[in-house]
């Protein structure tokens, strides 16, 4: 039985990660201000996912960018582990954060960085969605007891709905090649992944 992260205790994590990318003050003093960096963030993705259109070789594409994403946190993992200083432990770390493994994705998918980022996201978005919902397999599991309203919208309907009819279409006939890709990655990716 894999024990996967709940959503509130994805939400810190999340918040730290927003705020360090926005260059703000990375502490979050309350699962209530999370909550709304959280939602913020999905609504952000949302809106994101809407608006691209997706063919299958995108689809083709971001499964083999995000295969390569989850070679290079393995080897970010490899590397910290191996390292002898703190600083070394801290290069090797930030080499499986997004912002250096969606370039690497890029370069797999034979895309340019923004156009392999939006892909990318829309793509996430339905896979995490799916996955919430206990549709595919993969680590996330949510307390909808918990969760904002915002979030109880997203997982009380097929994200494919809410994507243009090509770009579902193309998620939907690749779909159990992306739930494996996706295992793999959000395996190593999700809170105590």
């Amino acid at each position: 039985m894999t024990h996967a992260p709940t959503i509130r205790a994805l939400l810190p994590t999340l918040a730290l990660a927003l705020a360090a990318c926005s260059g703000g003050d990375a502490r979050i003093d309350d699962t209530e201000t999370a909550g709304a960096l959280a939602t913020a963030q999905l609504t952000r993705e949302t809106a994101a996912a809407e608006r691209i259109v997706l063919s299958a070789a995108d689809v083709d594409a971001f499964a083999r960018g995000l295969r390569r994403e989850a070679e290079a946190v393995r080897e970010s993992r490899r590397l910290a582990m191996a390292a002898t200083t703190p600083a070394e432990r801290g290069r090797a770390t930030q080499m499986g954060f997004e912002q250096a493994t969606i370039p690497e994705g890029a370069r797999a998918a034979e895309m340019a960085v923004e156009r392999y980022a939006a892909v990318r996201e829309t793509i996430t978005t339905v896979l995490q969605t799916l996955d919430l919902q206990g549709r595919i397999a993969g680590p996330m599991e949510i307390d909808t007891t918990l969760a904002s309203p915002e979030m109880r919208r997203r997982l009380a309907r097929d994200p494919l709905s809410t994507l243009p009819a090509a770009s579902a279409e193309a998620i939907r006939a690749r779909l159990r090649a992306l739930e494996q890709v996706w295992q793999e990655y959000a395996g190593l990716t999700a809170v105590n992944g």
